[in-house]
């Protein structure tokens, strides 16, 4: 088949028109493509078949039955698509909004909602938080990076483990200090990365350099194929859901929620101590305002 007149969208169609004849490990195979159109062009076709939970000889069958003689003419067509792609998709997202019609505004937005945080959760998730928990707990220093729209992600990490965990610090990058920052990193540290898309420059760079000081590194991004997950040790693949035009930041708040809850639940009275005097210092100095008697 020659794959300069083939598309994706024509593969899409082609398998869920055939979709209901195929055998049960073809499906999982055709459902995988079809969902992460983004990790053909990135990988071989033996680990596309293991995150698709299927063999090799599965995906043979599946280009075969799409017309295809070699797994690098079905990848060609997803290389391309990719490289046609914009970098971001604001405006894009902005008129799906302003095109769609709705009856219950509010309801709609609630099933965004549980579709952007249900999405992001999965056995695989748990399993990453979990090994991150015993990193983290163990660390030297932790420190947390965010570079523009994730830097609210960031903060919001950060000032939840700096409670329990008293070695953590926040990468601002302000006044030029990113490098500097970076450079305090060493080997027995952890680096928390949030890196959703579009992926800065800034981002991809300072992973550059966090690399390099031989820290561990943990990245909550939206997809395993992000280009921030190669420089990381562990991966926290959160989606990419979208209630506006930007990525949705409520996956990233409730990961950064269950973290901390594991954290606490595996530190036991350690962490309860910590926060108890943590919160003594703040009501000491008069932080909060006494309710309402």
């Amino acid at each position: 088949m020659d794959s300069n007149n083939y598309s994706t969208t024509e593969i899409n169609q082609k398998l869920s028109n055939g979709y209901v004849g195929f055998s049960k490990e073809v499906k999982k195979a055709a459902k995988y493509v079809m969902d992460n159109p983004a990790e053909i062009p990135l990988h071989s076709i033996r680990t596309v078949a293991s995150n698709a939970d299927v063999n090799p000889s599965t995906m043979v069958r599946l280009i075969t039955i799409l017309g295809f003689k070699r797994y690098d003419e079905f990848k060609t067509i997803y290389k391309k698509a990719a490289s046609q792609m914009p970098v971001s998709n604001f405006t894009s997202h902005a008129k799906d909004l302003l095109s769609e019609k709705h009856k219950n505004p509010f309801s709609d937005a609630e099933a965004n909602v549980y579709k952007s945080l249900s999405g992001a959760f999965n056995e695989k998730t748990y399993k990453a938080i979990d090994s991150s928990v015993d990193k983290l707990m163990k660390a030297e220093t932790v420190y947390i990076l965010g570079m523009r729209s994730s830097f609210s992600m960031a903060f919001y990490l950060h000032y939840l483990l700096h409670f329990i965990l008293p070695k953590t610090k926040l990468i601002r990058g302000q006044e030029g200090m990113l490098l500097s920052e970076i450079s305090q990193i060493n080997a027995n540290d952890v680096v928390i990365v949030f890196g959703a898309s579009p992926l800065s420059l800034e981002t991809t760079k300072a992973l550059d350099k966090i690399k390099k000081r031989e820290a561990f590194i943990i990245v909550a991004t939206d997809m395993y194929t992000s280009q921030a997950a190669s420089n990381a040790d562990i991966i926290v693949a959160l989606g990419n859901e979208t209630l506006n035009f930007l990525p949705s930041i409520l996956p990233y708040a409730a990961f950064s929620e269950i973290l901390v809850s594991q954290i606490m639940t595996k530190g036991g009275k350690k962490m309860l101590a910590r926060i108890k005097k943590f919160e003594d210092e703040l009501s000491e100095m008069g932080a909060y305002i006494r309710p309402s008697q």
